[in-house]
């Protein structure tokens, strides 16, 4: 799992902190659980490929959470994927909006391609 830099985990975690007296315990738990123990202090390149397949495989576990939820004892994984993926990008494009990226922006951790100053 990647993780977040220690300035945004931080600030996350004060608002885990404040969603719990607000009595937002939902709130707080799923923040709590997603951004771990402790925060990133090594900045790794991060590609947005990397960033598809991360929401791909996540969305691939919410699945599993609704195919256990129904008890589901067969499903076709190729046409499961196809939903996925389209669910994935929906979820990429919403969540960038939401947290005010531009689109198309290319993130600071996307490898440099051959010949750019690093």
């Amino acid at each position: 799992m990647k993780k977040l830099n220690t300035v945004i985990y931080n600030k996350l975690l004060a608002q885990a902190e404040e969603a719990k007296v607000q009595g937002k315990t939902s709130l707080a738990s799923c923040i709590l659980h997603t951004i771990g123990s402790y925060p990133e202090d090594e900045i790794e390149e991060y590609s947005h490929i990397n960033l598809q397949e991360d929401i791909r495989k996540d969305t691939w576990k919410m699945a599993t959470n609704l195919i256990n939820y129904h008890g589901l004892e067969s499903v076709d994984a190729e046409k499961l994927d196809a939903a996925i993926i389209a669910c994935a990008e929906i979820v990429l494009s919403e969540l960038e909006q939401a947290l005010g990226v531009e689109q198309g922006a290319i993130g600071p951790l996307e490898p440099k391609v051959p010949g750019e100053i690093k």
